[in-house]
């Protein structure tokens, strides 16, 4: 297809822009209620937090129905809530899937997500190319066909904008392999901070080997050490 499928634009679905309006509508509803029940606010203060709530509110709601993808024959737009980015075709250096964290443990969440790299290999979302609103697999064909027939036949990598990247997606993997090790010490983690329970250890020993922090210390140890490990095993790889 390439660049006779374009423009693509991609907006939030019609049924989570209503959820979305719901959600806020009944947050702001709780707030209402909560502020006008409390004693000793006065009124101006409660008539000036409400206002700046529904405003906010407001704001966000309308912010974010603006957030769109649009690739048309010169570039890629990308606008979110707070920022809008223009890559020309020529400047992107890749476009890439990522999954998502939150998908993973989030019900309804996007899992997977789709990034530009600029021209010195800074990551821009593309809002809304997600597994939730398109089929990606597809996007992302039409996406990089495009890219590559109108970059222009004189089109090189930038080697700076390559070892960015590569570094990004070494701290990704780390942190996934970090959350993973976690994950697979949880259980000896937790024999670990039993021990104190059935056997007798030194008073200062005891109060180090209490269940919380072992549990809160040997996570993050457990984390650090394994992505730190990953992440410079995946760079002196490059």
């Amino acid at each position: 297809m390439g660049h006779d499928a374009l423009p693509r634009e991609y907006r939030m679905k019609r049924n989570r822009m209503l959820l979305f309006l719901f959600v806020i509508a009944a947050g702001t509803v709780s707030v209402v209620g909560a502020v006008m029940s409390a004693d000793g606010l006065g009124a101006f203060l409660t008539y000036a937090f409400l206002i700046a709530w529904v405003a906010l509110m407001g704001w966000l709601f309308y912010a974010t129905l603006r957030c769109s993808t649009v690739a048309d024959i010169k570039a890629i737009h990308a606008r979110g809530v707070f920022r809008r980015r223009r890559l020309a075709w020529e400047d992107i250096q890749d476009i890439k899937v990522e999954f998502s964290y939150e998908g993973a443990v989030q019900s309804g969440a996007a899992g997977v997500l789709v990034h530009a790299y600029g021209r010195d290999g800074s990551k821009v979302l593309l809002p809304f190319l997600d597994d939730v609103h398109v089929d990606v697999e597809r996007e992302l064909g039409v996406l990089l066909e495009a890219w590559q027939e109108l970059r222009g036949e004189d089109w090189t990598p930038n080697p700076e904008a390559a070892v960015a990247i590569h570094r990004h997606e070494a701290r990704q993997k780390a942190i996934s392999t970090g959350l993973t090790a976690v994950g697979c010490a949880f259980l000896p983690l937790m024999v670990l901070a039993g021990l104190p329970l059935f056997m007798a250890w030194p008073d200062w020993l005891e109060a180090m080997l209490s269940p919380l922090w072992v549990m809160l210390l040997g996570a993050f140890l457990v984390f650090t050490l394994t992505a730190v490990l990953s992440y410079r095993r995946r760079v002196r790889g490059d």
